[in-house]
C-alpha cells in the first residue's frame, strides 16, 4: 500500500512538472550547491514580482517531465541540486537578471540553461539576455530615436521662420526710417 502511494505521488509530481513545462513559454534551470536556505528564500520574492514560478525539482522526475513535454534538449541540464523557474517571455528577462546578479553574490548558484519560446538556450545566452535593458528602456530608446529627426526638422523650420521674420522686420525698419524722416 505504501509503495503504491509513493508511486502515485511521484506520478502526480511528474504530471505537474510536465504541465508546467507545456503551459509556460520559457524556463530557466539553475543549480544551487552550497547556497544557504535563507538566501534561496530571498531569491523567491523578486521572482514572484516578475510573475515567475521558482520550483526545486528532483532530477529524475524533471527529466521524465521534459521528455513528456517534448523538451528533451533540457534533460541534460538536470544534474545536482536543481530548480526550474517557469515564466513567460516578459518574465524571462527579469528572471535572468535576478539570477545573474544572485550568481555574482553566491558562488554555488549556477545558471545551467533553459528554453525561451520553446527554443533551448545555454547559460551564456541567458547571461547575454540579462545584460539587455528592460522593455520600457528599449521602448523609450526607440521612441527617442524616432523623435530625434522630427525634433531636428522642427528646429530647422523654426529657424527658417525666425530668419524670415527678422528679414521682414529689418525691411520694415529700413522702409520706416526714410518715411519718418520725411515727416
Amino acid at each position: 500500500m505504501l509503495k503504491k502511494f509513493g508511486q502515485l505521488t511521484r506520478q502526480h509530481a511528474i504530471n505537474e512538472l510536465t504541465k508546467l513545462f507545456k503551459e509556460n513559454e520559457s524556463a530557466i534551470v539553475t543549480s544551487f550547491k552550497q547556497v544557504d536556505v535563507n538566501k534561496m528564500q530571498a531569491i523567491k520574492k523578486p521572482l514572484k514580482n516578475s510573475s515567475a514560478r521558482f520550483k526545486v525539482v528532483k532530477n529524475s522526475m524533471a527529466k521524465i517531465a521534459v521528455k513528456k513535454a517534448d523538451m528533451e534538449g533540457m534533460a541534460g541540464l538536470f544534474d545536482g541540486t536543481c530548480a526550474v523557474t517557469f515564466c513567460d517571455e516578459d518574465g524571462f528577462l527579469a528572471a535572468s537578471k535576478i539570477f545573474v546578479n544572485f550568481s555574482k553574490e553566491n558562488e554555488g548558484f549556477k545558471i545551467r540553461g533553459g528554453c525561451l519560446a520553446g527554443e533551448f538556450i545555454d547559460a551564456e545566452r541567458i547571461r547575454d539576455f540579462a545584460l539587455l535593458p528592460g522593455r520600457e528602456a528599449l521602448v523609450a530608446k526607440a521612441i527617442g530615436t524616432m523623435k530625434s529627426p522630427i525634433t531636428g526638422l522642427v528646429g530647422v523650420l523654426n529657424n527658417v521662420i525666425n530668419g524670415f521674420v527678422r528679414v521682414v522686420d529689418q525691411l520694415a525698419k529700413k522702409k520706416g526710417s526714410p518715411s519718418s524722416r520725411d515727416v
